[in-house]
């Protein structure tokens, strides 16, 4: 059973987008990870109606801008309270693709996608977390629709994001996305958390490694490695003068352009 939870929100709360690296304030004092400049709500709904409308997934950012889009996976769980409570005080903010059935199953879970809520953005990641280009017409309708349905239930945002597990599309998959008025959110980077065996410190490495301007990391909430080394990945960030965003302010703020969208190339 997985357990663990991820949610994507535009709401009304803007990124702060920096144009430079991040300084030591008065006192030796970091800023938090996200930066000065504010992404509106309208912006971010306006860049998802925009790619909503191209019907393209979406895997990085268009690379102009120091910000980065921290992504977790397969919630909610046993470590949602934990990891809001370690972005909260960094600062920081990330989108969370939400497994519909871990709140059906698990009504101690219920109100976890507020929580989220408040450091983030909400998306949807089906309802059984099953691989979609197998799944019959009804069985797509009730992962997508009846998952996105319950998320906003129990989040109190709208859904517009959607993840699908294992990262498996096709073009009905697509078409039924785009109806519900969701993009589709894919990843340049994976932290390989979500492998058996994979350590702290390959996860950390494998985000490390992949950072950079524009990038989507690919996390998952439900692992006790990704948690332990969450304050250095965030660290990281910082080090690298650039700031955490969710997906929606990604795309209002450093928007991929068509030729990206098209090919999935984000170099």
């Amino acid at each position: 059973m997985a357990l663990g939870w991820k949610a994507a929100r535009f709401l009304h709360h803007g990124a702060r987008i920096a144009a430079t690296p991040v300084a030591a304030g008065p006192g030796g004092r970091l800023p938090p990870l996200a930066g000065p400049q504010r992404v509106t709500g309208a912006q971010t709904h306006n860049a998802l109606d925009r790619f909503i409308s191209y019907g393209y997934p979406v895997y990085c950012g268009g690379g102009t801008k120091p910000v980065v889009a921290l992504t977790f996976d397969d919630g909610p769980g046993p470590y949602t309270q934990e990891v809001v409570g370690m972005l909260r005080q960094a600062g920081a903010r990330a989108t969370f693709f939400i497994v519909a059935k871990e709140i059906d199953g698990w009504p101690q879970l219920a109100n976890e996608p507020r929580q989220e809520a408040t450091v983030g953005a909400i998306g949807d990641h089906t309802w059984d977390h099953v691989d979609l280009t197998s799944a019959t017409e009804d069985e797509l309708q009730h992962e997508v629709v009846d998952s996105q349905q319950l998320i906003e239930e129990h989040s109190g945002v709208a859904v517009r994001l959607f993840r699908p597990p294992y990262g498996r599309r096709d073009l009905l998959v697509d078409r039924e996305i785009q109806a519900q008025e969701m993009v589709e959110v894919l990843w340049s980077v994976d932290s390989q958390d979500g492998e058996n065996g994979t350590s702290g410190a390959e996860v950390l490495q494998n985000v490390e490694d992949g950072l950079r301007p524009g990038a989507i990391v690919l996390m998952h909430e439900n692992r006790g490695t990704t948690l332990r080394v969450l304050p250095q990945i965030l660290a990281a960030v910082r080090a690298k003068g650039l700031h955490t965003v969710t997906v929606p302010e990604l795309l209002a703020a450093d928007p991929p352009s068509m030729s990206q969208l098209k090919s999935g190339n984000c170099h």
